[in-house]
């Protein structure tokens, strides 16, 4: 009798063959999840970056403004309330979205007047408006702030 230790050939390419069909399976599913989390992950780092917007103008009882582009955005203490960040103005926040994430400043629901907003003393927002952001597949996401300053957002299908 002849003993054999090992694996066949045969048996190996079965097993790389399943390995490869699983591989087939699952790759769309884990690229659409990974989509799905970075656009999530980036409509939460600008909800709680509005919030501590709001925050810190009321606590330094001073306005804080918010500069949006279409990768990103800046948080600054806007002193002179001039939209631009002088240097004595403190730089609060530099953000910049996740590869395939970006802002649509140029979408209907887009309502920030010059892709900016502030926040003064009391909270309250100089300008309402909504923040669309969307990633590669097209999903959409709005970052909507009030003018008493109430920050939600709405998961657009």
């Amino acid at each position: 009798m002849n003993r054999s230790r090992g694996f066949s050939l045969v048996e190996l390419l079965v097993v790389l063959a399943v390995i490869a069909v699983a591989a087939a399976i699952v790759t769309p599913n884990l690229l659409s999840w990974r989509s799905n989390a970075k656009l999530r992950g980036a409509v939460d780092n600008l909800m709680g970056d509005l919030e501590m917007a709001k925050i810190r103008a009321i606590k330094e009882n001073n306005n804080v403004a918010v500069l949006f582009n279409p990768t990103g955005y800046r948080v600054f203490v806007d002193k002179d309330g001039s939209w631009v960040r002088d240097a004595d103005e403190r730089l609060l926040r530099v953000r910049t979205l996740p590869a395939g994430v970006k802002f649509d400043l140029g979408h209907a629901n887009w309502g920030f007047t010059g892709n900016r907003t502030r926040f003064n003393s009391r909270g309250r927002a100089a300008s309402a408006g909504t923040a669309v952001i969307v990633n590669q597949k097209g999903q959409q996401r709005d970052v909507v702030v009030s003018t008493l300053g109430r920050i939600r957002f709405e998961k657009i299908e």
